[in-house]
């Protein structure tokens, strides 16, 4: 765990002079207590226990404490971003203890399958994009919520879960139980229970609401949008869904999606999804998702992007692949020019998902961009793989017929009608 203290110090740099640089950005960082009493969406109140999946991370001095914190900025407009961040996602022993061993490899698609640090990589202060306080940032004058990511469960989990520590990598002792906190649904709670309270003391009164969240966020965005919504009567959310288009393994969907799973997602799901669990579809998750919510809510409007060989989305396909196979060697799960299989399966049905949701809805739009990177919202391109040109995300992204990407949001986000306006690549 040495490498995650060498990295907070790498990103405390970043940080501070991102600051320096950005004098104007007021964000105020809530930290909750361990256990909290929150309105349930529908009614009742309910305890849940705000918290990262390692509370304190071990490091070369000790432990460090690791709290679960958010963020907020006021804006000086009426509109307000709620943005879930991502980071991965863990749900057995290889992908949650063992894949840690990765960090700082030689191999730049080496790296832990998840995050489980709250530390400065998990903040809006190094993250650019749609969070940068410059003139050019059609967001710059909204007021901003920052949902930091370091559960391991795509923001759904309110489940204790015991993993062995193989190889020692948290614990020290080869072997050894390993108890990670799924609290990411319990750290929603919290977040939307603020937002709440905001909205009744007439902090927050919003005209235009966007629900955003990337690649493990954008999961998170979707799924939570139902009990979101219901924070805001009348003032319909929009949701927006970066570099989470759900291709997965058979596995995954049968033991995480699935009852009695790690995260405990029987608990967590809004009503909207309940009769989806144990029948989520691998080949047709996205879709599944997608046209529950833009039929349930038709007075409401969706979108995703992704671009075409978005390499990390398509390194968790074949590591949720991999793992229900029983490959557990996570030095293996790195996606090269030889997993042709794995490229391809993604892309056609990636592809497939996104044209059936445009043919099929009438408030869902997809914004399909070229190149291999992941996450369109902040500054970081991942694409760490293949020597092919990317688009800078957010105020360079334009290979969908020429559409600047962060116009085509902040359209999408504040037209008083919506117009369907998807747009690929390749057209």
């Amino acid at each position: 765990m040495h490498s995650y203290a060498k990295r907070f110090r790498y990103f405390a740099v970043m940080a501070l002079s991102f600051c320096a640089h950005n004098a104007f950005a007021q964000w105020e960082q809530i930290t909750p207590e361990n256990e909290v009493v929150v309105s349930v969406p529908g009614g009742g109140e309910k305890t849940v226990y705000p918290s990262c999946s390692l509370p304190a991370l071990p490091g070369p001095e000790g432990l460090t404490p690791n709290p679960f914190s958010f963020y907020f900025e006021q804006g000086e407009s009426d509109n307000l971003l709620i943005y879930f961040n991502g980071g991965g996602a863990c749900w057995d022993s290889a992908t949650c203890l063992a894949s840690m061993q990765l960090e700082f490899d030689d191999n730049p698609m080496s790296r832990a399958a998840y995050n489980p640090s709250a530390g400065i990589e998990n903040t809006p202060f190094i993250s650019g994009g749609i969070f940068e306080d410059t003139q050019e940032n059609p967001f710059q004058t909204w007021s901003k919520v920052f949902i930091p990511y370091c559960t391991g469960d795509l923001h759904l989990g309110s489940k204790d879960t015991h993993y062995v520590d193989e190889l020692g990598i948290v614990t020290g002792l080869p072997g050894a139980e390993v108890t990670l906190k799924h609290r990411g649904h319990d750290n929603a709670l919290v977040v939307m229970q603020w937002i709440k309270e905001k909205l009744s003391n007439d902090d927050l009164s919003p005209n235009k609401v966007l629900l955003s969240g990337s690649s493990a966020g954008g999961y998170g965005a979707t799924f939570n949008f139902p009990y979101f919504q219901s924070l805001f009567g009348s003032t319909k959310v929009a949701l927006f869904a970066d570099a989470s288009l759900g291709v997965i393994s058979r596995g995954f969907t049968q033991t995480v999606l699935n009852y009695q799973g790690p995260w405990g997602i029987e608990d967590t799901l809004p009503p909207n999804f309940q009769s989806l669990i144990g029948n989520f579809n691998h080949l047709t998750l996205n879709k599944q998702v997608m046209l529950r919510l833009a039929y349930q809510y038709p007075w409401n409007r969706f979108a995703q992007y992704s671009t075409g060989t978005d390499i990390v989305q398509i390194q968790f396909s074949k590591i949720s692949d991999q793992v229900s196979r029983g490959n557990l060697d996570p030095t293996t799960w790195g996606v090269t020019e030889s997993d042709l299989g794995y490229i391809l399966g993604w892309q056609l049905q990636a592809n497939a998902s996104l044209h059936a949701l445009s043919a099929f809805t009438w408030n869902y739009q997809f914004y399909l961009g070229e190149g291999t990177c992941h996450m369109v919202l902040n500054d970081f391109c991942e694409d760490n793989a293949f020597p092919v040109s990317s688009p800078s995300p957010f105020y360079n992204e334009q290979s969908a017929r020429g559409i600047s990407f962060n116009e085509w949001l902040h359209t999408f986000a504040t037209s008083r009608r919506f117009r369907e306006n998807s747009a690929a690549y390749y057209h």
